[in-house]
C-alpha cells in the first residue's frame, strides 16, 4: 500500500497516484476504457454479444469459441449455460488454460458454487504463480466473503485493492468492513475512492457510477 504513505505525506500528490496506480492504468487502453466501451455496447444491445458467441460456437466448437459464448451467457445472467461451456472449454489440453480458469470459476461463482470456484481459482494460481490477475484476485476475495472466511477475504482484498483498476475492490473491502462493525475504517475506505474520483475522467466516474454513488453516501 505504497501510495497511503505518499497520500499521508502529500495529500494532493496521493490522489493522484492512487488515480494513476489504480483507477487509470492505462490510459486508453486500459481495463478501465475497455468496460466503459463494452458497458456502452451492452446497453446498446445486450444479447448481442452472446448471441453472436453461440452461433461461433455451432459453426466451430473450440475451446475458445466456448470460453467467449460462457463469457457472453455470463454477462446476460445465464450462469448454469455458461457453466456447462466453460466445463467443456476447460476439458482436454486447455485444462490449465489461464483465461478459460478464470470464466469458469466465474460461472461457479454465478451459480453458487463457491468451494468449486475456489478449487478453480487455486489451480489458476498454481499454474501460473506469476501470473498478475486483478480480476481473478478479486473473485478469490468475494468467493471467500461467501464461504464464511471473513478474515482471509478482508486480507485478500486489502491486497487486491492496491492495484484493482477501478473502486470496485476498495469498495467491497469497505462494505466487509462495516459488515463486520469496523465503520471508521470501512469510512477511510470510501474517502479513498472519493478522494481518487476527484481526479477522474469522466468515462471513469460513468463507468463506476454504482460504486462511486455508494461511495458518495458511506464516505
Amino acid at each position: 500500500m505504497y501510495w497511503l504513505f505518499i497520500l499521508f505525506i502529500f495529500p494532493a500528490l496521493g490522489s493522484a497516484v492512487y488515480v494513476l496506480a489504480v483507477i487509470l492504468p492505462g490510459a486508453a487502453g486500459s481495463a478501465t476504457a475497455h468496460k466503459a466501451r463494452a458497458a456502452a455496447q451492452k446497453a446498446i444491445d445486450p444479447g448481442r454479444e452472446a448471441r453472436a458467441a453461440l452461433t461461433q460456437v455451432e459453426i466451430s466448437r473450440t475451446p475458445g469459441s466456448l470460453k467467449r459464448a460462457a463469457d457472453a451467457l455470463l454477462e446476460t445472467g445465464r450462469g448454469e449455460d455458461a457453466l456447462t461451456l466453460a466445463r467443456e472449454a476447460a476439458s482436454g489440453a486447455f485444462a490449465e488454460d489461464e483465461g478459460i480458469l478464470f470464466t469458469l470459476a466465474r460461472a461457479q461463482f454465478a451459480t453458487g458454487q463457491y468451494d468449486a470456484a475456489l478449487a478453480t481459482l487455486d489451480t489458476l494460481r498454481d499454474a501460473h504463480p506469476d501470473l498478475r490477475h486483478p480480476e481473478g484476485h478479486l473473485l478469490y476475495a468475494r468467493t471467500l466473503e461467501a464461504l464464511g472466511r471473513t478474515g482471509e477475504a478482508l486480507t485478500t482484498y486489502a491486497a487486491v485493492a492496491d492495484y484493482y483498476p477501478g473502486p470496485e475492490a476498495r469498495a467491497r473491502w469497505a462494505m466487509l468492513l462495516e459488515q463486520e462493525g469496523d465503520a471508521e475504517t470501512a469510512r477511510a475506505r470510501w474517502q479513498e475512492i472519493m478522494a481518487a474520483a476527484r481526479h477522474a475522467p469522466k468515462f471513469v466516474l460513468r463507468t463506476h457510477r454504482k460504486w462511486l454513488d455508494m461511495a458518495r453516501s458511506r464516505a
